[in-house]
């Protein structure tokens, strides 16, 4: 049976309270106490925002993640485990003042269990208006469709 909160605080990440806090704690600790601007995220890796889906023959991840070139890109898939990572540096223009930062820079890194066998050796990967997409081949369902066997 499963803890239903019985000291009276809801489960962590249940609910909009939850989110709400978590969101406000952000803003107190980036903006009062550290003077850091809205939004900041002093955390070393990121994840910018993912998408997976399936079409009748292949896997496809398509990653939000503008102002990057395709070199920028280390794409892995190694026991059903794709790895994007990369880093996405700063624009430099002179001395800034920030009032809000909500563009995330430095290193980043995806790691995604891939929902359904593929064949690592057809992963392809394009980079293109500020989205990275890379498809992967889907290999046929082994238990599908009957198979004779010869009894000898």
């Amino acid at each position: 049976m499963a803890d239903s909160g019985a000291s009276g605080k809801p489960p962590r990440g249940s609910g909009a309270f939850t989110v709400h806090l978590a969101d406000e704690l952000e803003v107190y600790f980036n903006e009062v106490a550290h003077g850091r601007p809205v939004g900041f995220v002093a955390s070393q890796k990121w994840r910018p925002r993912t998408d997976v889906y399936e079409t009748d023959d292949a896997l496809v991840v398509h990653m939000d993640i503008a102002g990057m070139r395709a070199e920028d890109f280390s794409v892995d898939v190694a026991d059903g485990v794709l790895t994007i990572a990369g880093e996405r540096l700063a624009r430099r223009e002179g001395k800034r003042h920030y009032h809000a930062m909500e563009v995330q820079v430095g290193p980043f890194e995806r790691r995604l269990r891939l929902p359904v066998p593929v064949d690592p050796t057809s992963v392809r990967a394009t980079y293109e208006h500020g989205f990275l997409e890379i498809r992967l081949s889907k290999l046929p369902d082994r238990r599908s469709g009957s198979h004779a066997v010869k009894v000898s």
